[in-house]
């Protein structure tokens, strides 16, 4: 048994299966299985039960768990000899949703490169709650996200809050209600009649994103039968089409913010749902490389600047 062999169960175990995680280390299947086989009957016990898909054992689970920590030790025994000889090397793996990332992390790659040259950086785009799990796993090394999936780790700290908004474009608003549109503006905000945006098509986000699933929550509360003309992740994508009349959408402000220009802005009213629909953006990360700290660090002081 060696390093390679751990990191091959490692694969077996998140693929659940040989042959996905053969082609992801770019080995044979033959290969794979006689690593598998050899580890068992070296341990004496099954670490996988044969079937599609691949099902771990308890011994295969308890087996998993000392891999993994024994390949975080030996990551970070690198990094300590990569300080040590000042050629800081290796991955450093960010976790963040597509629609957070370019807003946040764009300016911080660029100092970050400055600083740590020889540092190659893995962007993982993902929806929250699996970017909770895979820093978890440690899959990833930071994470940014809402973090209420829940996060056992003790580093996690806030960056912002983000306030969801409903943003439709105006002459949709007064297509869909008429002569009514500013009566009927006035009680959706003054009197919160939520209901009253039933009539609007809707474009929603991801329901395992924030903006989706705070737009279910609203739309759940609100007691509102919607009308989804879309559906996506891409949330960039969902408010050009709303400044395009195809239907109201759900999103942070700070995207919206970002992502339009003035004029399209200018183009869509924006209509407040209130505290409840706010959150905090947390930053959680994993001990033991001093690179991963000058990250954090540096993406808590880009974001102290701009709030």
């Amino acid at each position: 048994m060696n390093l390679q062999t751990m990191e091959y169960l490692i694969a077996v175990a998140e693929e659940q299966s040989i042959s996905r995680a053969a082609e992801r280390l770019h080995i044979t299947q033959q290969t794979l299985s006689a690593h598998l086989a050899s580890v068992e009957e070296e341990l004496g016990c099954r670490l996988f039960e044969r079937r599609v898909p691949l099902k771990i054992t308890y011994a295969g689970e308890e087996f998993l768990k000392y891999a993994r920590l024994i390949q975080e030790q030996v990551q970070r025994m690198r990094h300590t000899f990569d300080a040590i000889n000042g050629e800081e090397r290796g991955m450093l793996r960010i976790g963040i949703t597509s629609n957070r990332g370019r807003i946040i992390l764009f300016p911080v790659i660029l100092d970050f490169q400055k600083v740590y040259p020889g540092i190659e950086l893995k962007i993982v785009e993902d929806t929250n709650e699996n970017l909770v799990q895979k820093l978890e796993k440690g899959d990833i090394d930071i994470g940014i996200s809402d973090f209420s999936a829940g996060y056992t780790g003790t580093n996690i700290v806030p960056l912002y809050r983000e306030r969801v908004g409903f943003f439709v474009e105006k002459q949709l608003f007064d297509d869909v209600y008429g002569e009514e549109a500013g009566e009927v503006l006035r009680r959706i905000r003054e009197d919160r009649e939520y209901k009253l945006l039933e009539v609007c098509p809707f474009l929603l986000g991801h329901e395992q994103d924030i903006a989706g699933k705070y737009a279910r929550m609203f739309i759940k509360r609100s007691g509102i039968q919607p009308s989804v003309r879309m559906e996506a992740k891409n949330l960039a994508l969902l408010m050009e089409l709303c400044v395009e009349g195809l239907g109201g959408c759900f999103c942070p402000k700070m995207i919206a913010d970002h992502v339009l220009t003035v004029e399209k802005k200018e183009r869509l009213l924006e209509i407040s749902l209130g505290k409840e629909a706010e959150y905090e953006i947390c930053i959680g990360w994993r001990d033991g490389w001093g690179v991963i700290d000058s990250f954090v660090q540096m993406v808590r002081n880009h974001m102290d600047q701009a709030f």
